[in-house]
């Protein structure tokens, strides 16, 4: 299945896959609502960026080069921004994509810790034999073992996707740009 998606895709003389982006001005690639920023600053169309993903998702370990086409011509100068403010948009969602993976380690590692408490303090009441120590004892183990499921899921099912995200990022980031 993987070979019939790539063939959907050009390759250049080297082999490599030429994901195409085509639009009218270099302009019609950032966002509306910062308009007086520079290049370098401006975010990319949301539309865009999720294209520029889910291509180098689809490709995989292939190696590929980003293409632009304009039909309005575009100075060298211009060209080198728009390839500089690629790097630096995708350089950007990676850091904040390490951030968020930080946090959520973070938040696991005191999900942990909370989780052992309750554990323990189940454990130490639960010799006891009156109820109200009883009932104590079944909720501490109940919220332990909710906790450190919590601690476990985070890092197995929220991390996990994070950091193949943040693998594709750095794909972009480091992909030639290359403009026509």
């Amino acid at each position: 299945m993987r070979n019939s998606i790539i063939e959907r895709y050009d390759k250049n003389q080297e082999g490599e896959i030429i994901i195409k982006i085509y639009t009218s001005k270099i302009e019609d690639l950032y966002e509306d609502y910062d308009k007086k920023s520079t290049f370098i600053k401006k975010d990319l169309k949301e539309d865009l960026e999720n294209y520029l993903i889910e291509s180098v998702e689809e490709i995989g370990t292939n190696s590929f080069i980003i293409e632009f086409s304009f039909d309005e011509k575009s100075d060298l100068s211009s060209d080198e921004r728009l390839k500089r403010s690629i790097k630096e948009y995708f350089e950007y969602l990676q850091f904040l994509k390490q951030k968020n993976m930080k946090k959520q380690l973070k938040n696991s590692f005191i999900f942990i810790i909370i989780g052992f408490i309750f554990v323990s303090i189940s454990f130490n009441l639960a010799e006891n034999t009156f109820f109200l120590y009883k009932l104590i004892s079944e909720g501490a183990m109940v919220a332990g073992w909710v906790s450190l499921w919590e601690a476990l899921a985070t890092i197995l099912i929220k991390w996990l996707p994070l950091k193949d995200r943040l693998r594709i990022l750095k794909k972009i980031t480091n992909a030639k740009v290359k403009c026509s």
